[in-house]
């Protein structure tokens, strides 16, 4: 045998290498890393809000996470979507269009999240709408922060005003435009009415953005054959992903208005003195949209009609212990209200706990410093994580001249901006430490002054 024969031919196929091309490795890499993060997705929290137990937080070791009861069900949804992308391509070796509508449909999933989180799951919405509320007011430039920084380091912070509460807790506002009034001037709204508001960001965990990153590279990654892109597939897939989308926020958005209807109503039957066909209108809206059912003029609506249909029920005692206050009976109105800081019902109980802080805050500006730190710890037990609340608690230790109370404080407030998203915490990481400053500065503390002001830089 001649050593030419053991050369292989030109067209041998046994002696072919397959060797992919570079849009093939890039769609595979696609697909790849959107299966691990759709797989990480069924493992790790989509939102979380941090709140105390039922028994109330001690300490910041005590505080939970709350979670939405619909998350569960996304999380399981994820986890059958990418069983059956799998299998829709091993059947054939390769993405079909089969595929492309599973992934269509995942990416459309997770953007349903945040809307059945801030309107349809009540609870978990007020919590997260406080809490940020509590962050802005604190923030903003008409907060406490910004509005006493004249007053910083004049007298150990004793010309510091605290800033009273919101009058309002709102989840959404209602519209009181008409659908073709629509302008530039309605997209936060609209947003809002989807569940893309500042408390979903500020509390969002990470399976929610690994799912929808997954979902988005399975989908791309879905739009080709072979390392070729399918442009009849990639038309179908965005033709069906426009309309499905339009068609959902066409019913998300119609809701408010609906809604917006019933209220109205309602105040018409209030007026004519139908006050039990009144509450029924109210209902139909919280049936609706039921996070309107811890909205503040809610609470006092329903309050008002409870009262004037003859029901002593607690949302008629807190609108009883709000006439108090506004009629500067404070005394009267404290001891209604803060017997309904241990309500079962949340609305009733967080609209407690607010009027409770009203109080608190007119004491701490009142020089009544041992009965505002009461009702401040009163509140602490059952918002942990109120940035507001642990601020004016550092400051109330520096009134008292007690440093210790002062530095525990600044870790509670590490421990409470840990578990939210938005980077504006550091500001109020720096005031923390710009207090401890203060106090380790009362103390004659010269070392610990340096340390302090070196952390508050850097937060």
């Amino acid at each position: 045998m001649s050593n030419a024969s053991l050369v292989p031919a030109a067209g041998d196929r046994r002696f072919r290498v397959s060797i992919p091309s570079l849009n093939q490795l890039l769609f595979t890499g696609a697909a790849l890393a959107g299966s691990a993060a759709l797989l990480l997705s069924t493992r790790k929290n989509w939102f979380t809000v941090p709140v105390a137990p039922a028994f109330g937080a001690n300490s910041m070791k005590d505080i939970v996470g709350l979670t939405p009861e619909c998350m569960p069900a996304f999380q399981v949804f994820m986890a059958v979507g990418l069983v059956g992308l799998i299998a829709s391509w091993m059947w054939k070796r390769q993405w079909s269009m089969l595929s492309t509508l599973i992934a269509s449909l995942l990416c459309l999933v997770c953007l349903a999240f945040p809307y059945f989180v801030m309107l349809r799951s009540p609870v978990v919405a007020a919590e997260a709408s406080w809490l940020q509320s509590q962050h802005d007011n604190l923030l903003w430039l008409g907060g406490d922060i910004h509005n006493n920084a004249e007053f910083a380091h004049r007298g150990w912070k004793s010309k510091v005003y605290l800033i009273d509460l919101p009058q309002q807790l709102s989840v959404v506002r209602l519209p009181s435009w008409s659908p073709w009034e629509m302008g530039l001037d309605r997209c936060e709204d609209l947003l809002q009415w989807l569940g893309y508001s500042n408390a979903f960001c500020n509390f969002l965990g990470m399976g929610w953005v690994l799912a929808t990153s997954g979902s988005g590279l399975l989908l791309l990654s879905s739009l080709q054959r072979n390392g070729v892109f399918e442009f009849n597939r990639a038309g179908v897939a965005l033709t069906l992903f426009t309309a499905s989308l339009v068609l959902s926020a066409g019913v998300g958005w119609s809701l408010p208005f609906y809604a917006s209807q019933h209220i109205n109503r309602s105040a018409e039957l209030c007026s004519e003195l139908k006050f039990d066909e009144s509450l029924v209108e109210l209902q139909k809206a919280v049936d609706l949209l039921p996070v309107l059912a811890q909205d503040t003029h809610y609470v006092a609506q329903r309050g008002t009609l409870d009262k004037l249909s003859g029901r002593q029920t607690e949302y008629a005692q807190l609108r009883d212990g709000i006439q108090l206050e506004r009629h500067a009976r404070y005394e009267q109105a404290f001891a209604t209200i803060s017997v309904l800081a241990n309500s079962d019902i949340p609305a009733i109980r967080r609209e407690a706990l607010r009027g409770v802080m009203r109080f608190a805050i007119q004491d701490y500006n009142c020089a009544r410093f041992e009965l505002s730190s009461e009702r401040f710890r009163t509140v602490l037990r059952r918002q942990p994580c109120n940035l507001k609340l642990l601020y004016l608690l550092q400051l109330q230790g520096i009134r008292e001249g007690r440093a210790d109370q002062v530095d525990l404080l600044r870790d509670w407030i590490y421990e409470a901006t840990s578990r939210m998203a938005f980077g504006t915490k550091v500001i109020v990481r720096a005031a923390a430490n710009q207090h401890c400053a203060i106090a380790a500065g009362m103390g004659n503390d010269a070392k610990a002054i340096v340390v302090e002001q070196n952390r508050a830089k850097r937060p």
